[in-house]
């Protein structure tokens, strides 16, 4: 259990490390070079059926996905999973954090301290539904996981899947519903 914990907090710290750093420089979302994640083609996203309110974000979840017990509306992050909590290392997990930027850091001095920390490396922009994001991959074990990070309306987003890939339709369909206030 204490693998478990510790795996999360690891996640959830490189979430919670880029969503606290300002992004002072231009971003990236007009960048050539971004890969768009979601084809263009007929993908078919489920359709989402619970919609959370959090104090910087709304998100919608396809049917079948779950929180943590101890979500509450008044925080700026929320942890939904697919499956059995007691599975958590293996099973799909979306970490979102929205929250204000950390002032005086910039978003680079972000992502050096999350690659120092966890020893993320840095992979290609992820795009999806238009928006371009900053993405990571972390091994911790046998968990694996993606980090995305971009700012939007001021604030700083902050996004972990772990055991899970950007493309995946729910995943996906997940993203495309996060709307920040």
């Amino acid at each position: 259990m204490k693998k478990i914990i510790f795996s999360i907090a690891i996640l959830a710290a490189s979430v919670c490390m880029m969503a606290s750093c300002g992004n002072k420089s231009a971003n990236n979302a007009g960048r050539s070079d971004s890969p768009e994640v979601a084809a263009e083609t007929e993908q078919v996203l489920p359709e989402v059926k619970t919609n959370f309110e959090q104090k910087t974000f709304t998100v919608s979840v396809p049917e079948g996905w779950n929180t943590t017990p101890n979500r509450e509306a008044e925080t700026s992050d929320l942890m939904v999973f697919k499956g059995d909590m007691e599975q958590i290392m293996s099973i799909p997990c979306v970490i979102i954090n929205v929250d204000e930027p950390e002032d005086g850091k910039s978003f680079e001095e972000g992502v050096q301290a999350v690659q120092e920390e966890s020893g993320a490396k840095p992979i290609a922009d992820i795009t999806i539904d238009g928006k371009t994001f900053k993405g990571f991959e972390l091994k911790e074990g046998e968990m694996t996981g993606t980090i995305m990070a971009r700012e939007e309306n001021g604030k700083m987003i902050g996004i972990t899947l772990a055991n899970v890939q950007p493309t995946d339709p729910e995943v996906q369909a997940i993203l495309k519903s996060l709307k920040v206030k």
